[in-house]
């Protein structure tokens, strides 16, 4: 994780280190002679960021005391919101707790003839334990399983508590119904909102409330063919999310791998 330079953040980081630090056990020694703290932190959706609301925060646990917003303390790069950021988003917006995640946090002791306190911390973070020891408080690594284990797991948590869902891994684009993108338009301005998606027959087709919005047809890489199968399952209805953007349509679906022997 970039810790970034902003007063709060890493005013809330420095809190939540030294806290960890009052209670550590021994941590992991390094190669290069540092050590790494272990720690628990909180994921939290940030859809109120100002450039990206797909961003992901990372927050000290909630009994740290505060709100998520007061405890962040940083942001998921964006290059590893692409593999991981679906599953974070649905795993965090279902489950009725706080999403955990295991980190170290690495530290170096400071000597004393490297700490000035009147110079200030610069990039460098100072935290102190218990014992007034100082370290240099680096980056914060967040332990990940690879992608597809996290979408395997997030999938199968997420279908025990709303089966009714489909789960807004993987975005694909899919066409209008004849007048559905004008009629959308007088029903509501949002860009991104809930859909529900229908079996009919054969067609899997996306609605808003009453209004077909567009057939979720096979093509060459059957994307939408998981999703009627997972509709089927859930009784031929189910929710999903779509957004609208640049006059298209998206459609969020679980996986985009075509079933074996789908031709």
């Amino acid at each position: 994780m970039g810790l970034w330079r902003e007063e709060k953040p890493r005013a809330a980081f420095r809190s939540f280190v030294q806290d960890r630090l009052a209670l550590r056990q021994p941590g992991r020694g390094r190669r290069d002679g540092g050590e790494l703290l272990p720690v628990v932190v909180q994921l939290v959706p940030r859809p109120d960021h100002a450039h990206n609301p797909d961003a992901v925060g990372v927050a000290a646990p909630p009994e740290h005391g505060g709100t998520d917003h007061e405890r962040h303390m940083a942001y998921l790069y964006d290059r590893h919101l692409v593999p991981l950021g679906g599953s974070l988003r649905s795993l965090a917006e279902v489950s009725p707790l706080p999403l955990g995640c295991h980190a170290f946090v690495e530290l170096d002791a400071v000597e004393d003839d490297e700490y000035d306190p009147h110079d200030g911390d610069g990039d460098a973070l100072v935290v102190t334990d218990r014992r007034q020891s100082r370290y240099w408080a680096g980056g914060l690594r967040l332990l990940m399983p690879r992608w597809d284990r996290l979408q395997r797991m997030a999938v199968d948590h997420c279908r025990g508590i709303r089966p009714d869902l489909v789960l807004p891994f993987i975005g694909h684009w899919t066409p209008w119904r004849p007048g559905a993108r004008e009629a959308l338009a007088g029903a509501t301005r949002e860009q991104s909102f809930d859909v529900t998606l229908r079996t009919e027959g054969d067609a899997l087709t996306a609605y808003y409330g009453d209004l077909p919005l567009s057939d979720l047809g096979s093509g060459s890489r059957d994307f939408f063919d998981r999703t009627a199968l997972r509709v089927r399952e859930t009784g031929g209805r189910a929710t999903a999310r779509a957004e609208q953007h640049r006059g298209s349509l998206k459609v969020f679906v679980e996986d985009s791998r075509p079933l074996r022997g789908a031709g």
